[in-house]
């Protein structure tokens, strides 16, 4: 009953009327009443004002309905938390990998993961910060390593600072055919003011750092092109569509020919890899540390 005075209760609270609160609720004004009456007497306190027009809730009632929601909380929780217990469960461990890592990823996870839990399902998933935020959010992953997730119920462990660099396609002013690596000064950036601008949306805490360091130096630039992850605005960049910035370890991924890149100062912008994980996990704990061991150990290794 305890979800239906939920139910009752917010339909009253956008109602001018206990009738037109039994329309909506498609029941009859008398039975509504007496809903409401029964439960102002088990709490003895007056839950709806009815000499009012339209009629209010009480404090009370408010209490009431904040104290029902949290418990319709706790129980989808319990009922999650259940399952785990259920006969023939076979935990699935969901993971999230910042592109283009995906491969090597598996290749070293995987096998370690297995011979230690041989019952463990898993999902592997390659995501932009932005979808990963979004999977923790909806329950659909355990673990991800990529740039930091900026969630209240999310913990990050730092894996590895990266060097960043600034890609040049071959119509960029400071272009030069037949060099991939190329040495230049803060100012000598000026040169690609206004120049095309190739963006990652799905990294919004990356981007806001390269656009900070930007700043900082003069450097002014109209996105042209936006894209969900640094893969595609890389590959976008080999074609001549913009500049873009991304890792050293994607440039040496990918190997893209007919751009130059550029290392940006490290110790200006500070891009690290982070692990992770839901802050409160009661089920696959013990996986999800052996997965984070195994990345501490061969990230930096075996991965990057």
């Amino acid at each position: 009953m305890n979800n239906r005075l939920l139910i009752f209760l917010e339909t009253l609270e956008n109602s001018n009327s206990i009738s037109e609160a039994a329309q909506k609720l498609y029941l009859s004004q008398p039975y509504l009443s007496r809903v409401i009456k029964k439960y102002e007497q088990k709490y003895n306190v007056i839950l709806v004002k009815r000499d009012t027009k339209p009629i209010k809730l009480t404090p009370a009632a408010h209490l009431l309905i904040k104290y029902l929601r949290k418990n319709l909380q706790l129980q989808h929780q319990l009922k999650v938390k259940m399952k785990q217990y259920e006969k023939n469960y076979f935990p699935t461990l969901q993971m999230g990998i910042t592109p283009p890592l995906g491969e090597r990823f598996n290749l070293v996870v995987l096998p370690q993961l297995f011979a230690k839990f041989p019952n463990l399902q898993t999902k592997t998933f390659e995501l932009s910060t932005a979808d990963a935020e979004k999977a923790f959010q909806d329950g659909q992953l355990d673990l991800f390593v990529g740039n930091t997730i900026l969630l209240p119920n999310v913990k990050n462990e730092s894996l590895y600072t990266s060097a960043q660099v600034l890609v040049l396609g071959r119509h960029s002013h400071l272009y030069e055919a037949g060099k991939h690596e190329i040495k230049l000064l803060a100012q000598d950036l000026n040169k690609i003011n206004h120049e095309k601008f190739i963006v990652t949306d799905g990294e919004r805490g990356y981007q806001a750092i390269i656009n900070n360091y930007f700043s900082n130096i003069g450097l002014e630039f109209y996105p042209t092109i936006h894209v969900r992850d640094s893969t595609t605005a890389l590959k976008l960049a080999e074609l001549g569509l913009g500049n873009m910035t991304t890792s050293i370890e994607a440039v040496n991924e990918q190997k893209p020919s007919n751009i130059n890149y550029v290392r940006l100062p490290r110790h200006e912008i500070n891009v690290n890899f982070s692990i992770s994980t839901i802050k409160s996990q009661p089920k696959l704990t013990d996986e999800i540390n052996y997965a984070t061991q195994i990345l501490k150990k061969d990230f930096v290794d075996k991965i990057i």
